[in-house]
């Protein structure tokens, strides 16, 4: 899935909500996960952010997050990148983000 001159992350993202009764079901948490990623796209549409949920329960969330990157940038720019979604996603969630790892990158 690249093109010319990109290259796509794939990245596993494990979090737990810091409210257990915030969301109903899978179907609101998605909800809420997609305004998060129209939001990433406004600022940063370059990047194409893209989450999908692969485990929801009230205590536990398994997410994939995809976003592409140029072969310009540089480390620094893919870790401040990451720092963003990550603090916009627990910030817009409420939730606590246990592990985020770079799974592939292709």
């Amino acid at each position: 899935m690249t093109t010319a001159g990109f290259y796509h992350y794939y990245c596993g993202i494990t979090a737990q909500p810091n409210d257990e009764e915030q969301y109903e079901d899978l179907g609101e948490f998605d909800l809420h996960i997609q305004l998060v990623q129209t939001e990433l796209t406004e600022k940063e549409p370059k990047r194409q952010p893209r989450f999908e949920t692969g485990y929801f329960q009230a205590e536990w969330i398994e997410i994939t997050f995809i976003f592409r990157a140029s072969f310009r940038d540089n480390n620094e720019e893919i870790y401040r990148y990451i720092d963003l979604v990550t603090e916009t996603l627990e910030e817009q969630l409420n939730i606590t983000i246990v592990n985020f790892q770079v799974e592939s990158i292709i």
